[in-house]
């Protein structure tokens, strides 16, 4: 069967290291950018991802981009 996708979104998340908690482990604040464009290419989001994270005095953990659509029956 043939689809399409309809309704793409695409947001960005920092998880930034907070610090640790009383047994020493990390705890996590995590950031989201959305509505980022969903034709931009991974390794450009990677790129601003990057930069924001220098902006900030906690460290990245990670950086997650997150994809959605709806997928349509097409015929």
């Amino acid at each position: 069967m043939e689809t399409r996708k309809e309704d793409q979104t695409c947001s960005l998340k920092l998880k930034f290291i907070k610090g640790q908690n009383a047994a020493g482990k990390e705890v996590y604040a995590l950031v989201t950018f959305p509505h980022v464009n969903p034709e931009v290419a991974d390794s450009d989001v990677y790129e601003v991802a990057a930069l924001l994270g220098r902006l900030q005095e906690r460290t990245i953990s990670a950086i997650v981009r997150e994809d959605s659509a709806s997928l349509i029956a097409v015929g």
